[in-house]
């Protein structure tokens, strides 16, 4: 570890040190940890600003030998990298950009262990703004921080540089303009954490939300605005509103929260909150068996679904939950013919990823003409509110069988 990190500064990148995992759980001790191995274990804003020289940073390793490498992102560096995240629809969005906008030119490139990739370009020069373009798809530009290989991920498997795009081969890209100008248009795109809190939130979250205020006389506009409170003889407006991260805090009350704790003060909602973790078991027979967890992709575009196949509601510590998933060929897909859907009680969640699809669709076929359908065990997963803008995806694991034992 300590020489890859000695050759990323050597690259000019500043480098930091991560926490790494100790039998699958982040270093720093906590378990609830929300970014296990991927979050410094040093304050990280001076070297946002000026790179580490090689001695401290094998000072750090020497310290820390198994630490993760972090390199950050933006004009220190003089990188910007596209984060392209596969299970929350990144792959989709990137098709849908790169179609519209031109593709993307060949460069340096990241697997993550998680399954996604990092994109890598020369910093144009100017302040590039860290945003969420679309659905799974981030650039990280100032202050933005990325893992690079061999640093371990919580799947247990390691960042590794793409065959033939690692930094000795080839030469970093320049950062094409449609990029750049996505993110301009980016309301309020300064702050990465944010725009992607507000980004998980689904219409039918900022309806309920917009409707409950509704009911106390409160027409919210989007974004974030000052209104009278309810709550207390207001004569100024001291209560802020943001309706896209469906957030709230009055400063004269000092009243707050999300809309559980609008509707209890309402009184439109007097049982207990819901629990700290929603856990479920499966009870509907499957055809196909598992042994591999496969994600599912392009959830995000079905975040509202999956939302109502958990309650309707989010809690703090989100959902765990074993369920039947249906498979079902989606020869109308406009981004693969040979696209599996993948169905939970009547809601579409995503798709089999390509590979998976392609190597299924037999087995799936010979499933479906034995018994009429093919389905397997499913965990829906995430979904937690923390409050603030700490706000997860739900996502989508499924257990199939290796396809070549299938087949055999």
């Amino acid at each position: 570890m300590i020489e890859d990190a000695v050759a990323a500064v050597s690259r000019g990148w500043a480098v930091v040190p991560l926490h790494d995992l100790v039998s699958g759980a982040c270093s720093c001790g906590r378990p609830d940890c929300p970014s296990p191995g991927k979050h410094p274990r040093v304050r990280w804003e001076p070297w946002q600003a000026q790179a580490p020289d090689v001695d401290r940073v094998r000072r750090w390793w020497q310290r820390w030998p198994n630490a993760n490498i972090g390199v950050v992102t933006g004009a220190v560096s003089g990188v910007v990298v596209l984060d392209v995240d596969p299970r929350n629809g990144g792959d989709r969005s990137l098709f849908e950009l790169e179609r519209g906008r031109g593709p993307l030119p060949d460069t340096v490139q990241t697997e993550t262990g998680g399954g996604g990739r990092h994109v890598w370009f020369r910093h144009p020069g100017g302040d590039i703004v860290s945003c969420v373009l679309a659905p799974g798809l981030e650039l990280k530009g100032e202050g933005g921080l990325v893992v690079i290989p061999p640093s371990l991920h919580t799947s247990g498997r390691h960042y590794s540089w793409a065959s033939g795009c690692t930094p000795e081969n080839l030469p970093l890209a320049a950062l094409p303009a449609w990029p750049v100008l996505l993110a301009g248009r980016v309301d309020g795109a300064t702050d990465l954490r944010r725009r992607s809190a507000d980004s998980v939130r689904t219409a039918t979250e900022r309806q309920a939300f917009a409707d409950a205020w509704a009911d106390l006389g409160i027409d919210l506009l989007p974004g974030d605005h000052l209104y009278l409170c309810p709550f207390h003889a207001d004569h100024h407006p001291s209560l802020h509103i943001d309706a896209d991260g469906c957030r709230w805090f009055c400063f004269g009350c000092r009243n707050g929260g999300g809309i559980v704790r609008l509707r209890r003060l309402s009184g439109s909602e007097t049982s207990a909150p819901p629990g700290a973790r929603l856990r479920g078991t499966l009870d509907q027979p499957v055809t196909l068996t598992g042994g591999i967890e496969v994600p599912v992709v392009g959830e995000s575009w079905h975040q509202s679904a999956l939302l109502a196949l958990t309650g309707g509601r989010r809690r703090y510590g989100g959902v765990d939950l074993e369920l039947a998933a249906e498979l079902i060929p989606d020869p109308d897909d406009r981004f693969d013919p040979a696209a599996v859907m993948v169905v939970i009680e009547g809601q579409v969640v995503g798709h089999l990823p390509r590979a998976w699809a392609r190597r299924l669709s037999p087995v799936v076929e010979r499933a479906r003409n034995r018994t009429g359908i093919a389905t397997c065990r499913a965990h829906i997963r995430g979904g937690w509110d923390r409050g603030g803008h700490d706000v997860g995806f739900f996502g989508v694991t499924l257990d199939l069988a290796d396809p070549g034992r299938s087949e055999r």
